[in-house]
């Protein structure tokens, strides 16, 4: 074949390709082109913390996006500290109804339902108590005596009344609704919630100690996930395997202050009004990362009989209490981490 007829076969192959091409697109037919895969990682400040959200997959930047914009929306509705919050508002109108947004509403009867099962060791009406602590705010102080029984005289959960046909909440006079044991967790259960819903198989939102984890890591095993030792905080005592579980630790170490060598740290007993005192740590394993959260409060607040009996009790929740000499891991998690 002269050189002549090979150009011409070649450009005749050529436009019956672009011919063909043409004709499928006019016909409606589109090529199908995978999505590429990819692991999209991002930081940001919310909830008084740095938020961590890792997402791999398709379209990863766009959920990690839409995560971020959703928790930052909702803390908006929850946190007491920002004035224009649906919290701020039934803080302001102590005594009359306030209409909510249904998930307000759902918060508050999460945290109404949380103070049930723990007996008042976790109570979401502990925001007057808090205040007087100043955790929360930058002046920090030992309060007096009758300044707390005061405040104490504020906190009971049974006062908190929700009517859900008119998605309206009511708190007593003189309450304080204070979200913050419970919210972030909650907050981060929403994040995960996007990302199942968008069929994500790998994901992990980690907002300071409050991690949720979908799926596994990219090698088929558990996500490995540490928590800290209570007397050296920057090193890692466990190390916790996880599969689309949750993990909340609570500890003494994470917010305090000292006067005349005594540490007062913002795990407030809501009985007495001072710090919990017998437990270091707790660290709760769960399904829901809200429920995790109020839990691991609870426990501290309950200390190492009774926290380990809360636990015991409730299913589906592992555990790790830490105390200044000893510690308790719960079975099945002892058995989880003996294995990974």
């Amino acid at each position: 074949m002269d050189m002549k007829k090979r150009y011409a076969l070649l450009l005749g192959l050529i436009l019956l390709i672009v011919g063909a091409a043409l004709l499928g697109y006019r016909m409606g037919w589109v090529p199908q082109v995978k999505a590429q895969e990819t692991t999209t990682q991002r930081s940001m400040i919310l909830m008084d913390t740095v938020v961590d959200v890792r997402v791999d997959g398709r379209n990863s930047a766009a959920l990690v996006e839409r995560v971020f914009q959703r928790m930052a929306e909702l803390e908006k509705l929850f946190s007491r500290f920002i004035p224009e919050s649906e919290v701020s508002a039934i803080n302001r109108a102590a005594g009359d109804w306030v209409e909510v947004s249904p998930l307000t509403l759902e918060l508050v009867e999460l945290g109404m339902e949380m103070s049930r099962i723990t007996d008042g060791a976790f109570d979401l009406t502990i925001g007057a108590v808090l205040d007087l602590w100043g955790f929360g705010s930058d002046i920090r102080r030992v309060p007096e005596e009758d300044e707390l029984r005061e405040a104490l005289a504020t906190v009971d959960f049974t006062q908190v009344e929700v009517n859900r046909k008119q998605g309206a909440v009511r708190i007593p006079q003189g309450t304080v609704l204070d979200l913050g044991g419970i919210a972030k967790g909650f907050i981060v259960g929403q994040g995960i919630e996007i990302l199942r819903d968008a069929g994500v198989e790998r994901a992990l939102i980690n907002a300071g100690g409050d991690i949720s984890v979908v799926g596994r890591r990219p090698d088929g095993r558990p996500w490995r996930v540490g928590v800290q030792d209570p007397d050296q905080p920057s090193s890692i005592r466990y190390v916790l395997p996880l599969d689309d579980q949750s993990v909340v630790t609570s500890g003494d170490y994470q917010r305090y202050f000292t006067v005349e060598g005594v540490r007062y740290h913002h795990i407030i007993d809501p009985f007495t009004g001072y710090p919990a005192r017998g437990l270091r740590s707790v660290t709760i394993v769960g399904d829901d990362p809200a429920m995790c959260d109020a839990i691991s409060t609870a426990v501290f607040v309950l200390g190492w009989a009774e926290g380990r009996a809360l636990v015991e009790r409730l299913p589906g929740v592992e555990a790790i209490l830490v105390t200044d000499t000893d510690a308790w891991i719960s079975p099945g998690l002892a058995e989880a981490m003996a294995s990974q």
